[in-house]
């Protein structure tokens, strides 16, 4: 029997084994800038794809897939009345997020920010290629922040985060830590699980992968 031949039933929300599920203890966070998940379709059933997990997490976010064959990208969340979008994606002319401002929505209008999930191979070619999601502005976090803890899944570079941590970064900027709180303590628990059961080594957050 070929190794690969069993495999143990996973959740299909957190992507934990179903015995480990920690859906249970879910946090739901309301935001005032609505999100919106552009995830390549490769990653749609993905255990380890944290764009899925974030969607479920943030009331009121959406989450479209792109790249499907005959199957093109639903635009719908990213063309709403009254909405201001900006991709974050470090784009050479995207602007910094600074603290408790937006900064790339109007007055009397609503603020949506898109985030891209997948591989940094897949989100450079949603940033210049998807319907819609090209045309936006681009935004990004200020340099310098602490490295990615997540380490279920290999980054093409050091400094790069995964889905959830970009998430739950841009919210402690935009809306402070308080906000941000419940997230990141689902975060810690999944990606201690996630470890777990990948066999591999915890080490302490403070030190790079």
């Amino acid at each position: 029997m070929g190794t690969r031949s069993f495999r143990r039933p996973r959740c299909r929300e957190c992507g934990l084994w179903v015995e480990r599920c920690i859906c249970g203890d879910r946090p739901r966070v309301e935001l005032p800038t609505r999100i919106v998940f552009v995830s390549h379709n490769r990653e749609r059933n993905k255990p380890t794809n944290t764009g899925r997990i974030a969607h479920g997490l943030i009331a009121g976010s959406s989450l479209v897939y792109y790249g499907a064959r005959d199957q093109p990208l639903d635009t719908r969340p990213l063309e709403e009345p009254g909405t201001d979008y900006a991709v974050l994606y470090p784009r050479e002319d995207a602007r910094v997020l600074r603290p408790r401002d937006p900064q790339f929505t109007d007055p009397g209008r609503r603020a949506a920010l898109v985030v891209l999930d997948g591989t940094w191979h897949q989100c450079s070619r949603m940033a210049r290629r998807a319907e819609r999601v090209r045309t936006f502005p681009c935004v990004q976090l200020p340099a310098g922040g602490p490295p990615s803890r997540w380490g279920v899944r290999l980054a093409h570079e050091p400094g790069l985060l995964c889905t959830l941590e970009a998430v739950i970064r841009v919210i402690a900027l935009l809306y402070g830590d308080a906000r941000a709180a419940p997230l990141e303590a689902f975060f810690e628990r999944l990606r201690v699980e996630m470890m777990r059961m990948k066999g591999k080594p915890l080490p302490d957050s403070s030190e790079n992968r």
